[in-house]
């Protein structure tokens, strides 16, 4: 009990220091941020794809006894429907902060634009999130709805699609390659899902004292196994990014990318996100216990949220056009305490909400 109030008490301190961050946003203005007419694209952003591409990982790894029929998946489709809610709250409070306005978004929403991936990604979000209340709902009392599981995965895939050809539409941003992203976001975004389930789970059994049947440890051996293989794929994509968008191109557009290839977060991406993770899952005598899977999947996903910098940083820290004018050829950047306190916002929301349904809403049931 007095743990619990502890954690509660820590998570309100996030809280309230992002109330604080939305109140000076509202008021002062992106002042408080380090955005310039360059740096248009700051660590609020690189914050949301994170949560967002994560919990569309989460809605491909519920899909599994849902869509593909694995029902052994079934006893960690109530947690895992859940964690997709509780993260895609922290993408969205990210997501509203770093627009400035939540107005924006319902404008968006409500002005169609077909021809838009912004308005797209608009009306997914929003029928993903109602989607994923009503299949929680569903489970909860007992059922797992099929036709909403698929939907819910059909959703993901065209919203972490979608969400690489937004961000990669300008062709002035040769680093941002949208038909590379539009696979690569997908895959990054399972890989994520996955260490996000794996951490979650395996912290919760351990603060808790709860004891892991076999089976449930044979099945989280497996997966655990199957994320090291993800990590290990995606590993390759990245290199052959790198090769042949950074090291092997001579095009003048690729600057930015290269200038990031020798960055702290492009290495943090590659080395703790990407390399050590999959050496990890791959040995079975570290992959089967506990600890292994909680280094593993935790250093997983410290990679990628640097990997989502890496990815926002290396389409604009170079200037473009008139406002290269009086610039060096790459722009420095770091982030203010406000963005700081909108990537904790955007944590501490995810945390209270999940927090939460551990325990009032026993989300180790299985639906039958």
């Amino acid at each position: 009990m007095n743990k619990f109030y502890l954690w509660m008490g820590l998570i309100s301190i996030g809280i309230l220091l992002g109330l604080w961050t939305t109140f000076k946003v509202y008021t002062v203005g992106f002042t408080v941020y380090a955005k310039t007419d360059v740096l248009v694209w700051t660590l609020p952003l690189s914050a949301y794809i994170f949560f967002s591409l994560t919990s569309a990982g989460l809605a491909f790894v519920s899909s599994f006894p849902v869509v593909f029929g694995i029902q052994r998946y079934e006893v960690i489709e109530k947690r895992t429907v859940y964690l997709e809610i509780a993260v895609l709250m922290g993408s969205f409070v990210c997501l509203l902060l770093h627009l400035g306005a939540p107005l924006s978004v319902v404008y968006i929403l409500f002005s169609p634009n077909p021809a838009s991936p912004l308005w797209w990604l608009a009306v997914l979000y929003f029928v993903y999130f109602i989607l994923l209340i009503s299949a929680f709902w569903r489970i909860h009392t007992g059922k797992i709805s099929k036709t909403l599981g698929t939907l819910i995965f059909i959703i993901a895939i065209f919203s972490s699609t979608t969400l690489g050809w937004l961000l990669g539409m300008t062709d002035a941003r040769a680093a941002l390659n949208a038909s590379f992203f539009s696979f690569y976001f997908p895959l990054t975004g399972l890989a994520s899902g996955m260490a996000a389930l794996i951490l979650f789970t395996m912290v919760y059994n351990k603060l808790s004292g709860q004891e892991t049947t076999t089976e449930k440890r044979a099945l989280f051996n497996e997966f655990s196994r199957l994320m090291g293989i993800i990590a290990g794929m995606v590993a390759v994509l990245f290199l052959w990014r790198t090769i042949s968008g950074g090291i092997s191109s001579t095009a003048v557009e690729y600057g930015a990318f290269k200038h990031m290839i020798g960055s702290i977060p492009y290495n943090i991406e590659f080395w703790l996100g990407l390399v050590i993770p999959t050496i990890l899952m791959l040995l079975p005598k570290i992959r089967v216990t506990t600890s292994g899977k909680i280094v593993a999947s935790f250093l997983l996903l410290v990679g990628m949220f640097a990997g989502r910098l890496e990815f926002v940083l290396s389409g604009v820290v170079r200037p473009l056009g008139q406002m290269a004018e009086g610039r060096p050829e790459i722009v420095g950047y770091m982030p203010t305490i406000y963005e700081l306190f909108v990537v904790l916002f955007g944590f501490a929301v995810m945390l209270l909400i999940y927090s939460l349904g551990e325990r009032f809403l026993k989300l180790e049931a299985a639906p039958e």
